[in-house]
């Protein structure tokens, strides 16, 4: 029997796997192409292009088209944005030369997955063939909840209309697509505001499930030192992180003056730094290729998130290591962890900073978290188990 064709269009080439957002669509890709005849489509962001050769070797692939793009964000492409594209970050993603190199490849494909919605502008507008629309946050909600948190008047203004405009583009692109995927959490934010959610179809963005082969780790084989891991140039990382330091380390470190913080992820943003003040017990290690080099360091796994939408890896890598991890309700969204019992989800300063010395300081808590996250993720949130029910989705629109 003949495979079938897929169209894989994606905004940075899911490889290394080094992202939230690269590592889901690292694992779907590896499944698809086992079962479907692949073509990817990717535009090439920071150094990506270093990355190509080796992507080709790993992939069994029909074809790899790229283009390097980088357009920044900044108020001058945003003022350009409202001319000529639906939103900010289609603006950012669209390439006049990526465009022309993919024209032809629509009409040769069974299914085009369209990876991230800033690439869904490159759908020609006559195009009758399927569309999946691999969704990887209510987009809308990131904006919206921006603009919820910062005091700027003017900011607050131009964050709020983003947040409009990136809605309107994701109902318009939703509209005009045969199957949607989504986190359980991000359908109900959709639903709640309005969209149509009967072609959506739940998906999860998981980690590295690997992790739950490993031994269990030990209370007294932790350093006394908390853990952060995330593209330190992502905005919901870098106000996460800074609020943390700014709120919460200082009454750690009191308590604990030999407490370190790990912060996992290359080229942090300046705020960040800042934040850390060249405090020798901050350390940035940069991108780290072996993440259990550090997990097994790791006594409370935080993230302290308070913006964003959708599942988040950062968490899950955690859960499959048995981290006990300290977060916030937007960092809980979409998975099944409960304040107390299963980790701690604090949302204040104050609640933070009593869940993390509560997790230092007190091993006959620590050791039943441990457990019953290892159990959880094994139970609900592996690559294979999410890539057979997706893959009965695909199989009802072909």
């Amino acid at each position: 029997m003949t495979q079938k064709k897929i169209l894989f269009l994606t905004t940075q080439l899911p490889f290394p796997p080094k992202s939230g957002g690269t590592v889901k669509s690292y694992h779907y890709l590896k499944f698809l192409a086992l079962n479907y005849d692949v073509t990817i489509a990717s535009l090439l962001k920071e150094d990506d292009e270093l990355h190509v050769d080796s992507f080709k070797k790993e992939f069994s692939l029909r074809e790899v088209v790229t283009q390097k793009i980088s357009v920044g964000r900044n108020p001058l492409n945003l003022l350009k944005s409202y001319i000529t594209a639906p939103c900010l970050n289609a603006f950012r993603n669209y390439s006049t030369e990526f465009e022309n190199k993919i024209h032809t490849l629509f009409t040769k494909n069974d299914v085009v997955i369209v990876d991230h919605y800033e690439v869904f502008q490159y759908i020609p507008k006559n195009h009758s063939g399927k569309v999946v629309m691999h969704t990887h946050n209510a987009e809308f909600m990131l904006w919206q909840r921006m603009s919820e948190l910062t005091n700027n008047p003017i900011k607050k203004a131009i964050l709020k209309l983003e947040a409009t405009r990136v809605k309107k583009y994701e109902s318009e692109i939703f509209n005009q697509s045969d199957l949607i995927y989504s986190t359980p959490s991000d359908i109900d934010l959709y639903k709640n505001h309005g969209f149509n959610i009967s072609k959506h179809k739940i998906t999860y963005h998981l980690g590295n499930d690997e992790m739950l082969g490993l031994p269990n780790l030990e209370f007294e084989e932790t350093e006394k030192a908390v853990t952060f891991i995330g593209t330190l140039s992502w905005e919901p990382n870098i106000d996460g992180i800074c609020w943390f330091i700014d709120n919460c380390w200082k009454q750690l470190k009191n308590k604990h003056p030999d407490l370190t913080l790990y912060i996992l992820g290359k080229n942090p943003n300046s705020r960040i730094l800042k934040s850390a003040k060249k405090d020798p017990n901050i350390v940035f290690t940069g991108f780290v290729k072996e993440l259990d080099t550090y997990l097994q360091k790791t006594r409370v796994y935080i993230a302290p998130l308070r913006f964003g939408s959708g599942m988040k890896v950062k968490v899950l890598e955690g859960l499959y290591r048995g981290n006990p991890c300290v977060t916030t309700s937007v960092g809980a969204e979409g998975l099944d962890l409960e304040d107390g019992e299963n980790s701690y989800i604090s949302d204040t300063p104050e609640a933070f900073i009593a869940s993390c010395l509560h997790l230092l300081q007190n091993k006959e808590k620590w050791e039943p978290i441990r457990d019953k996250v290892r159990k959880l993720a094994a139970e609900k949130y592996t690559w294979q188990a999410l890539f057979v029910r997706m893959e009965k989705s695909l199989q009802e629109i072909l």
